[in-house]
């Protein structure tokens, strides 16, 4: 054959041979993997792993056989029960008959309890929950539900009217005002759920707070002189 000849197959042969290399390296490539395959694998399901890898599903916390995380957090006995007066983020909580704006030195949105009590008389038309609250970094809703604990001839359980006060970043200060469902009060006592947030429900609950209905007195009347 020719040089010329030798020279131009040269790269051919070249490529056959390294195919021909690629080719048994990649068979006992895929022997070693196939070897390998036959060891136990890292992770056993009987293992407890981080996380959720140790459920075959991710619980569902909603179903009664199954507690909710923290679900004993309500219970701890160093927690305020969630029936009395709040603390936390509330500063001050007081009933008024009136609200006011402060009119000290001090300028700004800060209201302020006229004639703060807890016992109205029967013809008041309105009570109001004035309240202070500590710094805060987000706006949040205060959120009360009026209901008549201790008045006869009214379920206790139903609630008899709601007022929400929306309290933004440089609010300090705010109020809630309950009314009558009949436009008159019974004579009772009379409670106050408090909750903090966008909703009602028994986490976000913070307390309670009491007012009473005092009954209007009967009418005296003079005695009749005698002729």
């Amino acid at each position: 054959m020719p040089a010329p000849a030798i020279i131009w197959l040269f790269p051919f042969l070249l490529t056959v041979l390294t195919g021909t290399l690629s080719l048994f390296t990649g068979s006992d490539c895929l022997a070693q993997e196939g070897s390998d395959s036959l060891h136990p694998p890292v992770f056993q399901p009987d293992e407890t792993q981080h996380g959720f890898a140790e459920f075959d599903t991710l619980p569902d916390f909603f179903e009664d056989d199954i507690p909710a995380p923290y679900d004993s957090y309500s219970d701890d006995p160093t927690l305020p029960p969630k029936d009395q007066k709040p603390g936390g983020l509330f500063e001050a909580l007081n009933f008024a008959e009136s609200v006011d704006e402060d009119q000290s030195l001090r300028k700004g949105h800060i209201l302020v309890p006229i004639h703060p009590t807890e016992s109205f008389p029967q013809h008041t038309k309105a009570v109001h929950l004035v309240f202070k609250v500590f710094k805060h970094y987000a706006p949040y809703q205060v959120i009360g539900r009026l209901f008549p604990e201790q008045v006869p001839g009214l379920d206790d359980s139903q609630w008899l009217d709601e007022d929400i006060a929306d309290l933004a970043l440089e609010d300090e200060s705010g109020y809630l005002k309950f009314f009558p469902s009949s436009g008159t009060w019974l004579p009772g006592r009379y409670r106050v759920d408090l909750y903090v947030g966008y909703i009602v429900n028994s986490v976000n609950k913070m307390g309670a707070m009491r007012f009473t209905i005092e009954p209007t007195p009967p009418s005296s009347t003079p005695p009749a002189s005698s002729s």
